[in-house]
């Protein structure tokens, strides 16, 4: 976990010095380089400051220790739907989204809808029919 913690923290720096120095090589017009760089540092630090607080309630793990074996990190990972068609269309819907953002906003607004459908229909998946707990 510490690598990791190294590994964020450095990567929200660089980006950083970077964002800027393309700043000021582009005279700030750019409307996209700059800001989506200043996003990824902040998307690094983030990273950097998550892994930071929860290394703090966790013992050592398993990939910090020179001899940790890898079958000693296996274990279940999660509880996933086997048949689920709900990211299918909310990849679909985010695949519309974003044509959206390219075309025009009208259909960005269209593209809401079935977005918003898909999300919470994945969200609440657990809560209906065959997997309601």
């Amino acid at each position: 976990m510490r690598t990791n913690i190294a590994v964020f923290l450095g990567l929200g720096v660089f980006l950083l010095i970077v964002a800027f120095i393309y700043g000021f090589v582009t005279g700030f017009d750019e409307l996209a380089g700059f800001p989506l760089l200043l996003l990824s540092a902040g998307l690094g630090f983030m990273l950097w400051y998550y892994l930071r607080m929860t290394a703090k309630n966790h013992e050592v793990m398993d990939s910090d220790r020179s001899d940790g074996e890898i079958y000693e990190m296996s274990g279940n990972y999660g509880e996933f739907a086997p048949w689920s068609w709900w990211p299918l269309g909310l990849g679909a819907s985010c695949a519309f989204l974003v044509l959206g953002l390219a075309y025009d906003w009208w259909v960005v607004g269209i593209a809401l809808v079935p977005t918003l459908f898909f999300t919470v229909g994945w969200v609440m998946e657990y809560n209906r029919k065959h997997y309601a707990h």
